[in-house]
């Protein structure tokens, strides 16, 4: 099955987010944002993006995972928040065939830009 999900970097990264995905973190902090042709794809996208989280759920390391999207009557913006144990938990569960095949389920158009991040400290203002 073609997949209707293109994988693009965010642009302006200096890491693509296959090197991101090499790199060890703890926690790992996975954020991909998912930009659809139109706010009319919001359901297609919803089944299938809940499909992926209870498989990521289901997998170890998953810690916690929230989804946004922009507002506005016309939405068409999602955000996906996960924490993980580790870029190693992430990797292995974003590796599983059974995630991948689920690529073919969104909207034909839908473009995501995922990034891994770890938490820094800001003197005074936040906690690593």
């Amino acid at each position: 099955m073609a997949s209707n999900l293109t994988i693009l970097d965010i642009p302006g990264s200096s890491t693509p987010f296959l090197s991101q995905l090499e790199t060890e973190t703890s926690p790992a902090i996975f954020i991909n944002t998912f930009v659809l042709r139109s706010h009319g794809d919001e359901e297609q996208f919803l089944t299938n993006w809940a499909r992926d989280g209870n498989h990521m759920k289901s997998q170890y390391g998953m810690l916690s995972g929230q989804l946004h999207r922009s507002v506005g009557p016309e939405g068409n913006i999602f955000v996906n928040i996960a924490v993980w144990e580790s870029t190693k938990a992430f990797r292995k569960a974003f590796a599983d065939p059974e995630f991948k095949k689920h690529a073919s389920g969104y909207p034909e158009g839908t473009i995501a830009y995922p990034i891994i991040l770890s938490k820094i400290a800001v003197s005074g203002v936040c906690v690593a």
